[in-house]
């Protein structure tokens, strides 16, 4: 196993495995695009196929040096005490990665929960979205009484739960909660800069997207989240 620990094979484990059911799950919206030759997947499948490279790299690089590899960053970062803090933290226990793993799989509880009650009780439509909204908000609360414990964990964990709810809560409704969750992830708790730059990346998003390229960035499919992200498209066209 080279210099391969514990620690380092459930890391690349947890990669991996989120690499594989992303691309599985790829296929529900595998269609062709008239725009686009390549299709709805490409793109998405072309980040999956970049994450287990760097994964697999990453794994190959423990193989072959261990962790003399990144002591040399640790070094440099030593001098704010954050190797110390890593490993206070617990950033090589079991208990971490399972920690980690527990945050991860909540985007693909949204995607999956919801579905599975609405075809239990029979719903559809209306309830449906209920239930999505319900399973939204609890998910979310999970979310954030795991943030302080897991740092890591939800930076990883952001990206992917944005993602999740983008298609019913539409992408003008999420996006400046997103931002606003990054910069306080990165460290930043001042509320008025916050604000400040949460506002400038909103609108230079929205200029961008919607005033200068026209492109159709999802409006959502549950109200108010709807209302709101066809409105913010009414005003800026």
């Amino acid at each position: 196993m080279g210099n391969l620990r514990t620690g380092h094979l459930v890391e690349g484990a947890i990669w991996l495995s989120l690499c594989l059911f992303l691309y599985a799950y790829s296929f529900e919206f595998d269609k062709n695009i008239e725009i686009y030759k390549f299709g709805a997947t490409a793109w998405p499948r072309s980040i999956i196929l970049l994450i287990a490279i760097a994964a697999l790299g990453q794994l190959f690089q423990h193989w072959k040096y261990g962790d003399i590899g990144s002591s040399n960053a640790m070094q440099a970062a030593n001098v704010d005490d954050a190797e110390e803090a890593a490993h206070e933290a617990h950033h090589e226990s079991l208990g971490w990665y399972l920690s980690t793993f527990a945050l991860l799989v909540i985007p693909f509880a949204y995607m999956r929960v919801p579905d599975w009650i609405a075809a239990w009780l029979g719903a559809g439509g209306s309830t449906l979205h209920i239930l999505r909204v319900v399973c939204a908000v609890i998910l979310v609360g999970l979310f954030l009484t795991q943030v302080k414990r897991n740092m890591m964990g939800a930076m990883l964990t952001l990206p992917l739960f944005f993602a999740a709810l983008l298609e019913d809560m539409g992408f003008y409704s999420l996006a400046p909660i997103f931002i606003v969750g990054v910069m306080f992830l990165f460290g930043e708790t001042r509320p008025k800069p916050m604000l400040a730059i949460m506002a400038l990346i909103y609108g230079l998003l929205m200029a961008l997207f919607v005033k200068i390229l026209f492109v159709g960035l999802p409006v959502g499919n549950i109200r108010p989240f709807y209302d709101f992200g066809s409105w913010v498209v009414t005003v800026l066209q």
